[in-house]
């Protein structure tokens, strides 16, 4: 079965639009369920001494022995492969990040280069320090980068290369694939791609949130501390505070509350931790979350006990209403009651 064009369109030549594609392309993918048939090759470079990925919060032991990673490769045959089944597990195999990539999204900490290569796209991504899992095969927060062949039609990878100091060190390519059935929710699908572009979209706005649900109330907020600045910051309004935010914070240093505020204004992340997605009214979806994993997180979404609800605003992508129930129970639920963008931006 060919997959038929995806209502994204052409992927665009230039660099800058490509790559907000190119990251909905990815995000898209979460409202479809793809039915497979594939051959997979995973290749890994031999190192006489493993390099350290795990970044802060994976770093290796100090006074650990350095031991060495001795070179590989696997073929894996796969039959009636669920593209929301792997998201429903989190799939840890190391083929999953080419039918899965959408858990990429929650890592990447800038998009270094985008280009069509033939009928691909070809991203090369950078991790984020604190937010790219420690444990991920693809994309730690110690690599030198991912290069991966994102196949326009399916919204799944053709191939991914992790490089550390070193130069390549783990290949993962699709030698043959066969697509036996599509899903796709495309109302869901464009809300998602509205959130993941938030990650590269630019805004500077201000804002007033009713949180009505919450059993936080904790609003320190610690930017980011490295030279990875976000796109986009706001000034909102809580009841009585002012708080001044950034799209990025540092998760070990900023309470609950002001987290999830600043995961309204910038929600891509969100996305890599969502299973299920239906639309719901407007542009708005409803979604299942991935297991509980210890990290990354996410403030809204973190883990598989939660069903989330999110609106997104058309014009800067803010989520304008978010909700997480548990048990019929709201969790958490803030309400975007104003958002405007500052003067002169």
């Amino acid at each position: 079965m060919a997959a038929l064009p995806h209502w994204l369109g052409e992927p665009p030549a230039e660099q800058a639009p490509l790559t907000g594609w190119a990251l909905s392309r990815l995000a898209s993918a979460v409202a479809e369920d793809i039915r497979l048939d594939a051959v997979v090759d995973v290749t890994s470079t031999a190192r006489a001494v493993e390099a350290d990925l795990g970044g802060p919060f994976g770093a290796r032991a100090a006074g650990s022995p350095a031991a060495g990673r001795p070179g590989e490769a696997q073929t894996f045959p796969l039959t009636d492969v669920s593209t929301r089944g792997l998201r429903e597990e989190d799939a840890s195999e190391p083929w999953a990040v080419l039918f899965d990539p959408a858990r990429l999204i929650r890592g990447i900490g800038t998009v270094t280069d985008a280009r069509r290569d033939g009928d691909a796209v070809e991203l090369a991504l950078s991790p984020h320090p604190l937010f790219a899992d420690p444990a991920d095969a693809w994309l730690p927060p110690g690599a030198r980068s991912l290069v991966v062949r994102l196949d326009p039609a399916t919204g799944l990878l053709r191939s991914a290369v992790l490089h550390d100091d070193d130069g390549p060190l783990a290949t993962a390519r699709v030698r043959e694939v066969h697509i036996d059935d599509v899903r796709s929710e495309e109302s869901a699908g464009q809300v998602l791609a509205r959130m993941a572009r938030t990650l590269v979209e630019p805004a500077r706005l201000t804002a007033e949130v009713a949180v009505e649900t919450d059993p936080h109330e904790d609003l320190s907020f610690t930017p980011e501390p490295t030279a990875l600045p976000s796109a986009r910051s706001w000034t909102v309004t809580v009841g009585r505070e002012t708080v001044r935010m950034s799209g990025d914070y540092a998760p070990d240093r900023t309470g609950p509350l002001a987290a999830r505020l600043a995961e309204l204004l910038a929600p891509a992340r969100i996305v890599s931790h969502l299973t299920h997605v239906m639309p719901g009214p407007g542009t708005s979806v409803r979604s299942g979350v991935r297991p509980l994993r210890t990290f990354p997180f996410s403030a809204w979404a973190p883990d598989g006990s939660l069903t989330c609800t999110f609106a997104v605003d058309p014009d800067t992508s803010v989520l304008l209403r978010a909700e997480a129930t548990a048990s019929g129970h709201s969790v958490f639920r803030h309400t975007v009651t104003g958002v405007h963008t500052q003067a002169g931006r």
